[in-house]
C-alpha cells in the first residue's frame, strides 16, 4: 500500500524514538503513613510497566518467529502480516515486495480485520495514479530502516478526503532492503474506530525492534528464491532428456521425485512406489536395486567412493527396458540427518522416444536452422533423422520423395560437417536448440 504521504518533520519518527525495548525500574518506597497514596501508586505503576514490557517481549518473540517462517511460506509473510495486525490493533497490514528492475510490478501481501470489504488493490491503484508523485515514500525514495507516520491532516486536502473516506486514522510505514535489490515496505493502518488511533512509543519500539529481523529475512528470501530458480532450471534440463530422478534419504525413502520419474513409475507396471520406497516387479532386479542403494549409501561417507554409480537393468527384449543408475548424493558437511538426500536414482525408459527431438516442435525447427544454417525443410529432415527415422520414413512423414530427402540429407551433412546419421544424432543431442 502506498498509503503514506509526505509528512512534516513532526510526522517523522526520530531515529532514537522507541529504539529497542527499555524497562524503567522505580525503587520501592516504604509504605508509611507519611508517604500517603503515592507509596501505593508507584509500585503499582512499576508492576504495570513490567507487565506491559512482558507483553511486548512476547509480541516481539512471536512476530520474529513469523518473520523467519515467512521466508518459506507459500505466500511470503502472510502469517506475519496477520500477527502484526493483531499485535498493533491495526485495521490492515500490508507487506509490499518491490523488485527494482521489475517495472514496478510489486507483490502485495495483506491482512485485514474481519468484515473489511474494501477493495484495497483498487485503492492502491488509485493512490499510485493520483497521489504517488508527491509521496516521499514512493519506490526509490524511502531509505531502508526508515519509519514514517502520517495523520489525515497531513499531506493535502485530497489525501485527507481519501483517508476520511477509508476511515483511516493513522498510517505507519517501515522500509527494509537486501543487497540484491529487493525492497520491502510494511504498512500498518489504524482505523478511526480504534480506541487509541495514534501509535504509541511502545508500538514504534516494537516496529524498530522488528526491522533488523525483517532485513535479514528479506536477504534469506532473496537467496532462497535464487536457489529455487536455479533448481528449476537444472531440473528442466534433466527432464528435457527424459531422465527421471528420485532422491532418497538414509531410510531409502523417496523425498523428491521429478516429473519424468513420476511418469515412468505411473506408466510402467514393473515400477511402483510403496510406502515411499521404489519397488520393482522383477525380484532379481529388486534385489540388485536394494544392494546398489545400500552400497552407495554405505560408501557415501568414504571420500571418492561410489563415484561410478551402480547400474540396474529392468526388463528388455519384448518388454520395456528401464535403466536405473544409483549414485551417492553430494555429502554436505552442515546438512545431514534423516531428510538430507543420501542417494539419487536416475531412471530412463530406453524404449520411449525422446520428446525433445520430436520434429513437430516449431521452436526446435527454427533454432536448428539458425544454429547449423539449414533451411526449414533441411531442419525438419534433420530432426526426423535425429528422432531415429530412416531416410524413407522421414520422406514419407514430410510428404516428399525419397530422392529429394537424400539430396537434403547430403546438404545437411555438408553444412554440419558430419558423415553419418550417428554424427547427426550426436550433434543434435548436444545442441542447446531443444531446451525449453
Amino acid at each position: 500500500m502506498g498509503m503514506l504521504a509526505k509528512a512534516p518533520e513532526a510526522g517523522q519518527v526520530p531515529p532514537g524514538t522507541g529504539h529497542g525495548i527499555h524497562f524503567t525500574h522505580m525503587p520501592d518506597m516504604p509504605m508509611t503513613a507519611a508517604a500517603g497514596p503515592m507509596a501505593i501508586a508507584l509500585p503499582l505503576m512499576q508492576t504495570a510497566r513490567l507487565a506491559k514490557g512482558t507483553r511486548m517481549n512476547d509480541s516481539l518473540s512471536a512476530l520474529t518467529g513469523l518473520i523467519y517462517e515467512g521466508v518459506s511460506d507459500a505466500v511470503p509473510w502472510q502469517g506475519f502480516a496477520e500477527g502484526l495486525r493483531v499485535a498493533l490493533g491495526a485495521r490492515n497490514v500490508f507487506v509490499t515486495l518491490h523488485h527494482a528492475d521489475d517495472g514496478g510490478h510489486d507483490i502485495f501481501v495483506g491482512a485485514c480485520e474481519p468484515g473489511d470489504d474494501v477493495d484495497w488493490v483498487a485503492v492502491e491503484s488509485t493512490y499510485r495514479a493520483e497521489f504517488m508523485e508527491d509521496d516521499p515514500f514512493r519506490p526509490g525514495s524511502m531509505e531502508p530502516g526508515q519509519l514514517g507516520l502520517l495523520k489525515p491532516s497531513q499531506g493535502g486536502s485530497r489525501r485527507h478526503v481519501l483517508f476520511e473516506h477509508l476511515q483511516i486514522a493513522r498510517s505507519l510505514r517501515a522500509c527494509v532492503a537486501e543487497p540484491g535489490g529487493i525492497k520491502c515496505w510494511i504498512d500498518v493502518v489504524r482505523s478511526i474506530r480504534h480506541p487509541a488511533p495514534s501509535f504509541s512509543a511502545a508500538d514504534l519500539a516494537l516496529m524498530r525492534a522488528l526491522l533488523p529481523h525483517l532485513t535479514r529475512a528479506l536477504g534469506l528470501y532473496a537467496q532462497l528464491k535464487r536457489q529455487e530458480t536455479e533448481k528449476a532450471i537444472y531440473e528442466n534440463m534433466v527432464e528435457h532428456f527424459a531422465l527421471g530422478c528420485v532422491l532418497l534419504n538414509d531410510k531409502r525413502e523417496a523425498i523428491h521425485i521429478n516429473r519424468v520419474a513420476s511418469s515412468i513409475i505411473e506408466l510402467s507396471p514393473d515400477v511402483a512406489l510403496v510406502r515411499r520406497q521404489l519397488r520393482l516387479g522383477d525380484r532379481s532386479a529388486q534385489a540388485m536395486l536394494s544392494e546398489a542403494i545400500d552400497k552407495v549409501i554405505s560408501a557415501r561417507l568414504q571420500a571418492g567412493s561410489g563415484d561410478g554409480g551402480e547400474l540396474v537393468r529392468l526388463g528388455g527384449c519384448q518388454s520395456r527396458l528401464i535403466a536405473l543408475l544409483v549414485y551417492p548424493a553430494p555429502l554436505l558437511h552442515y546438512y545431514r540427518g534423516g531428510q538430507a538426500p543420501c542417494a539419487v536414482i536416475y531412471l530412463s525408459d530406453l524404449t520411449a522416444n525422446l520428446e525433445a527431438l520430436r520434429p513437430t516442435h516449431a521452436q526446435s525447427l527454427k533454432r536448428i536452422g539458425l544454429l547449423f544454417g539449414l533451411t526449414r525443410q533441411e531442419a525438419a529432415l534433420a530432426l526426423f533423422l535425429a528422432y531415429g527415422n530412416t531416410i524413407a520414413e522421414a520422406a514419407q512423414q514430410m510428404g516428399i520423395a525419397e530422392t529429394a530427402a537424400r539430396n537434403y540429407s547430403k546438404k545437411i551433412y555438408a553444412k554440419m560437417g558430419i558423415a553419418s546419421q550417428a554424427d547427426l544424432i550426436r550433434l543434435m543431442l548436444r545442441s542447446i536448440s531443444f531446451l525449453r
